[in-house]
């Protein structure tokens, strides 16, 4: 299929409410604006043109356009707004009234929807795409979507939650959303399973540019590290500013945190080195982060999602049993869920350290390459994920685990396109198991997600909170009892 393409495919056009109350609001930053936009119907997004300012809102912008927010001065949105009316209550700018445009679908291209052949680690793999209408399944008191057979013959399920009809956050396990790693400031939290060699460490320089216009940060002479929760802590003389105020006093306080509150602790702080603008300084990080690339891959302890999965998977599958008295990990096999950690070819990072950056394989062949491609093959064997040598490390505690970012390229999504109606899309953002980077200028680990409006987001900053969906394998002598696969009547499973 083409993977530069969503399944199906779109065109849009422009929908328009006119006179919308209070649409949008933030707090201490800046927006662009800007005297024009330009709409790209091949997937429904706007962007600001003309002459492009950015500031503090005021009515000195009515009749402007904006996307709002300090990141859209040249990215493109989903929502852009007319500005006809302003306030200002402390920090809060807010668009009283605007004319607020989004987008609606004009046409649907359906031709690439169906069962696609590929080849996995084990055989030839049939996996669906599009807007797939055949492939529910009802077991153990769940509704689940058939990605794929194995190359082994064995069934790959994914989670679609408690109703037949489910969307948003109900499709997740638990109703809720999770962090995929509580920390995230070293390459090594791209791991579903990672290993900890840490010591204390001064990057080389790097650019910063996590930071609010308008927003007012502490600083300090001096920092400690407190061992327990092994976290930095502002000491000595504090002060506090934005960025741009401090510009003049970054050689008596140099260390920051990034945070509001003095008394916060981080992960990784900062020392300031010189300013560059209001939302960029050249800065060190100071971190408590890995000492070698082979230690990362020893898959000594679990990432948030996997303690999260093992729970669901221990309280919910292991001792049940369905009707007919059959255990319910009777169905379950051992499968190999890839977390691939492998290098992209245009990386310059070394895997563990903070700068430069590091860029992985997906990141490259899902989101950079001009023509895209996916794969089902998982090469490093500390990134297959299993519970047996067999399929692969043995480091799983259960054979649960999540959807590739591969799997969801070849499904029918793609980075930067809207796809509301292939068969993985249930408007909510959830977990893959693919890195895409660590970034320098974040301090943080990028893990690919799926965006509400079915986007493959490559950006999914491993602190942000999203939902959890499960992939199980069933084995290939699995019957259907019943059901046409449908999501009104799916299907019913049986052993043997």
């Amino acid at each position: 299929p083409n993977l530069n393409d969503t399944a199906p495919s779109y065109t849009y056009v422009e929908k328009v409410e006119k006179g919308v109350v209070d649409p949008y609001s933030i707090q201490n930053y800046k927006y662009y604006f800007a005297n024009s936009y330009e709409f790209n119907s091949d997937n429904g997004t706007f962007k600001l043109t003309g002459n492009i300012i950015t500031d503090t809102l005021s009515d000195a912008y009515l009749n402007y356009y904006t996307c709002g927010g300090t990141n859209m001065g040249n990215n493109s949105c989903n929502t852009i707004y007319k500005i006809l009316g302003t306030s200002v209550e402390g920090t809060t700018y807010k668009i009283t009234l605007a004319d607020k445009y989004t987008y609606q679908i004009a046409s649907t291209l359906r031709s690439e929807v169906g069962l696609y052949e590929t080849e996995d680690d084990y055989g030839t793999s049939y996996i669906y795409r599009g807007d797939v209408k055949n492939n529910n399944v009802y077991f153990a008191g769940y509704y689940w979507k058939i990605i794929r057979t194995n190359g082994d013959g064995s069934i790959r399920l994914i989670y679609n939650g408690e109703q037949p009809n489910a969307t948003g956050n109900q499709t997740g396990i638990n109703n809720t959303i999770y962090q995929y790693n509580t920390r995230y400031s070293d390459p090594t939290y791209v791991g579903y399973m990672y290993g900890k060699d840490f010591s204390i460490h001064t990057s080389s320089e790097t650019w910063f540019d996590n930071i609010l216009a308008l927003k007012e940060y502490y600083f300090s002479s001096s920092y400690e590290f407190d061992e327990v929760t092994e976290t930095f802590r502002l000491t000595g003389d504090i002060t506090s500013g934005t960025f741009s105020e401090m510009q003049d006093n970054f050689s008596n306080y140099p260390y920051t945190c990034v945070n509001t509150n003095s008394t916060d602790s981080c992960q990784v702080i900062l020392k300031i080195d010189s300013y560059v603008s209001e939302t960029s300084v050249q800065a060190e990080y100071i971190s408590y982060s890995s000492n070698n690339y082979e230690n990362t891959l020893t898959n000594d302890n679990d990432s948030t999602v996997k303690t999260v999965i093992d729970n669901w998977y221990e309280t919910n599958i292991v001792g049940k049993t369905d009707s007919a008295g059959n255990l319910l990990t009777n169905y379950i096999v051992d499968g190999t869920f890839c977390n691939d950690r492998t290098f992209a070819s245009n990386n310059n990072g070394n895997g563990y350290s903070l700068v430069p950056g590091t860029n992985y394989s997906a990141n490259k062949r899902l989101y950079s390459d001009a023509n895209k491609t996916a794969t089902l093959k998982c090469s490093q064997e500390s990134n297959k994920f299993s519970t047996t040598t067999s399929r692969g490390n043995s480091d799983l505690t259960y054979p649960i685990a999540l959807i590739t970012a591969d799997e969801v390229a070849i499904a029918g999504a793609t980075q930067n396109l809207i796809n509301e109606n292939y068969y993985l899309n249930t408007n909510f953002y959830f977990w893959t198991m693919t890195p895409s980077r660590f970034e320098s200028a974040y301090g943080s680990v990028s893990i690919f997600a799926i965006h509400y409006n079915g986007n493959l987001a490559e950006y999914g900053h491993a602190r942000y909170t999203y939902g959890i969906r499960p992939v199980i394998n069933l084995r290939s002598d699995t019957l259907i009892s019943q059901g046409d696969g449908s999501i009104e009547n799916p299907y019913i499973l049986t052993l043997v």
